[in-house]
């Protein structure tokens, strides 16, 4: 059995661990604060799937996400 986790609508290919993405797009439950401060810390990299795949695991862990509200912008 393999279990395979995978989205790649929003993937892209970085040339250098110095390159920084400034998109804000996703699941709310699952963005990180380098996504939502984009501004403060001038873009995103490869640490955003690491944030991601840490509420990923506490999902299967305990059944519900780690920031969750009723709507959107609460959350």
């Amino acid at each position: 059995m393999q279990v395979k986790i995978g989205d790649f609508g929003l993937s892209v290919k970085l040339n250098d661990r110095q390159e920084r993405r400034t998109t804000l797009c996703g699941t709310p439950n699952y963005i990180s604060p380098e996504v939502l401060n984009g501004d403060l810390y001038k873009g995103h990299s490869f640490e955003v799937d690491i944030w991601a795949f840490g509420v990923i695991v506490y999902i299967m862990l305990f059944g519900k996400a780690p920031f969750d509200a009723d709507d959107a912008k609460e959350t």
